[in-house]
């Protein structure tokens, strides 16, 4: 690694990364910010660095949501799941699998090429137009969720159409700057999901694709880290976990079309500044 971080950089990266990776704001981004301008990382490193603080998040929603993922496996057959002849409607837990199954292909198949081509040449990658795009969308968000909200349904929508679009959402968040979070929910709450159920979704689809990209990063990219980082893991799965039940309490009192304001503002504004 270029530039030398302490256990102090260690713990805040960490924290930073629980608290922004649930919200509608780019936690990679604001990783690789502060890895770039304060600890003098490469860009490349901070790219790589940023990616692997994930894996203490994913852990905070696996602990989380660890019973309605034994839910899910316990109450359906991984043929019924993966035999897309057959629809699932009336199958919660194996329509649930389906769809993060989908997702994360999708994903997958979408974001390892941006993450190669971006690594490549994050030097000279701009995001104010897509962080823009981003804002715009999410107030146009906002609005659609003020008007659906009447009809939302208590099951979501979990259609193979609706995982394409999250996967294809999630793929490009690999970008710094475009939230993971931000992206999946608002694209469940266009289709129609509860503001519960779309932040609950998001975090189960965040668990085995960050897994996925940590082994990529580890194995084919062949990114090395200090030891240290695994401060960060625990300090990101300690304020993940608090955040995600915050986020959670909230979802279900405050109307999330006001997040999707607030948020598409300053996404707006920090694309114009």
């Amino acid at each position: 690694m270029c530039g030398i971080m302490g256990i102090v950089e260690y713990i805040i990266l960490g924290i930073l990364q629980g608290i922004f990776e649930w919200l509608p704001i780019s936690s990679q981004g604001v990783s690789v910010v502060v890895l770039t301008n304060i600890f003098k990382q490469l860009p490349q490193e901070a790219l790589d660095i940023s990616i692997f603080l994930h894996l203490g998040t994913v852990l905070a929603a696996f602990v989380y949501f660890f019973s309605d993922i034994k839910d899910l496996f316990k109450k359906s057959k991984l043929k019924d799941v993966l035999d897309f002849r057959k629809k699932a409607k009336n199958d919660y837990a194996t329509s649930s699998l389906r769809f993060i199954i989908v997702s994360v292909f999708f994903t997958v198949l979408i974001g390892t090429p941006i993450y190669f081509i971006l690594r490549e040449n994050i030097t000279a990658f701009q995001v104010s137009i897509l962080t823009l795009a981003i804002g715009v969308l999410l107030l146009v968000t906002g609005v659609l969720q003020v008007k659906i909200k009447a009809s939302e349904k208590p099951v979501p929508d979990l259609k193979t159409k609706n995982a394409f679009l999250v996967g294809l959402a999630q793929g490009f968040s690999v970008v710094p700057g475009i939230s993971r979070s931000g992206m999946t929910t608002s694209v469940m709450l266009f289709e129609g999901f509860s503001p519960v159920n779309a932040f609950k979704y998001s975090f189960l689809i965040s668990i085995p694709t960050v897994l996925i990209a940590e082994l990529g990063l580890l194995i084919v990219a062949g990114a090395s880290f200090s030891p240290l980082i695994l401060v960060s893991v625990l300090f990101a799965f300690v304020s993940g976990y608090i955040t995600i039940h915050l986020l959670m309490q909230i979802a279900k009192k405050i109307d999330f079309s006001y997040f999707c304001f607030i948020f598409g503002i300053a996404y707006i504004l920090i694309a114009l500044i």
